[in-house]
């Protein structure tokens, strides 16, 4: 059974979750917000259970009756075709308790070889859209996206491009905070596990031009209330040389400042870890021209208890912006990581999510 550790402030999370998964199992108010499905194993051998089941967990869930309350699913690709690197990345999320804007899905692609990048926005009418409960069955014009635990195939259509790939994750999930339960900022909890380790491989087409691509990909599924006081947030993922998979939330609400990170290893087991702020370590910003948000671009991550410090930096061209309906946006852009992870030498690629305002 897989052990958790847990050091400096993070520990905080992990009593949370805990009693957040008491609360799911012993059938409190805060089952309502609990996964549809019983969990399928422990991940802990403090005895705290997984509140989240990836082979039921990639279906649709029943919203809860807040408009912010949103279903989530994207993947992050690294590709290589014919001596060319892309990143790519692929996302869909629904409000159905929302009027407006409730509907969506985006696709973005950077070459990284060449810094070309675009990316597309769509909304999708409720009658048109389909995410079955239950199992990872999603269709909408332009989208669809299908399969399990074992083998998925995802196909996007945009006027400028297309993608058709098929992903077959290895090794454990990761269940976020070790138990798949968090809270996101200021006490509202989110669900939240990923499929860290996906060999992908198929056609990508670009600007007319047909790339027979292969590599890994990371997928995350996300869902629950976001707060309307969460001011900012960022998250990133980075996968070590030697398996561990890490994924940093830095997370700023009214009430709360959070930065940590779960780890988990190749024998499945987990570390819940501090992280030094990311604002301390950030730097090299970038206005968007499109929404006149700022961004840093580059940052200083460091993780004392881990004996890491690592450089994280976008790579290539800034601006991987994504526009959102209400005017403004968020960046989803391809980066490279260096430096010193449990005391060596590292490097790999990521990517970063960042959104809220980073003029302070």
């Amino acid at each position: 059974m897989p052990a958790i550790r847990t050091k400096g402030r993070s520990a905080a999370l992990v009593t949370a979750a805990a009693a957040l998964a008491f609360c799911t199992f012993a059938g409190s108010p805060a089952q309502a917000a609990a996964p549809s499905a019983a969990p399928a194993a422990r991940s802990a051998t403090s005895g705290i259970p997984a509140v989240v089941d990836p082979a039921a967990d990639l279906g649709r869930h029943a919203p809860g009756p807040k408009p912010t309350w949103f279903d989530s699913i994207y993947f992050i690709g690294s590709l290589k075709a014919n001596g060319q690197e892309f990143g790519l990345q692929v996302h869909t999320r629904i409000l159905p308790s929302r009027a407006e804007a409730a509907y969506r899905w985006t696709f973005s692609v950077i070459n990284k070889t060449t810094g070309w990048y675009k990316d597309y926005d769509t909304m999708v009418k409720p009658e048109d859209y389909r995410w079955s409960e239950g199992k990872l069955d999603i269709k909408a014009p332009g989208l669809s996206w299908t399969g399990d635990t074992v083998r998925q195939s995802v196909q996007v259509e945009t006027p400028w491009g297309s993608l058709d790939v098929q992903m077959a994750p290895t090794g454990p999930a990761m269940n976020y905070a070790s138990t798949g339960v968090f809270n996101l900022a200021d006490g509202v909890p989110n669900y939240e596990f990923a499929l860290p380790d996906m060999q992908t491989s198929g056609t990508l087409v670009v600007d007319g031009k047909k790339h027979k691509v292969s590599g890994t990909s990371w997928l995350d599924r996300q869902w629950g209330e976001m707060p309307t006081s969460l001011t900012r947030w960022t998250w990133m993922n980075l996968s070590m040389p030697n398996g561990d998979k890490v994924a940093i939330w830095d997370t700023i609400g009214a009430e709360s400042k959070d930065s940590w990170a779960t780890v988990l290893h190749p024998d499945g087991s987990y570390e819940v870890v501090d992280v030094e702020p990311l604002a301390q370590g950030a730097s090299r910003q970038w206005t968007s021209p499109a929404t006149g948000q700022t961004y840093p671009t580059r940052w200083r991550i460091r993780i004392p208890a881990l004996r890491s410090e690592l450089d994280v930096r976008v790579t290539g061209n800034p601006d991987q912006e994504i526009e959102t309906p209400d005017g403004s946006g968020y960046l989803e852009a391809a980066a490279t990581f260096t430096g010193k992870y449990d005391g060596k030498k590292v490097r790999g690629e990521n990517y970063v999510e960042m959104t809220g305002e980073w003029n302070s």
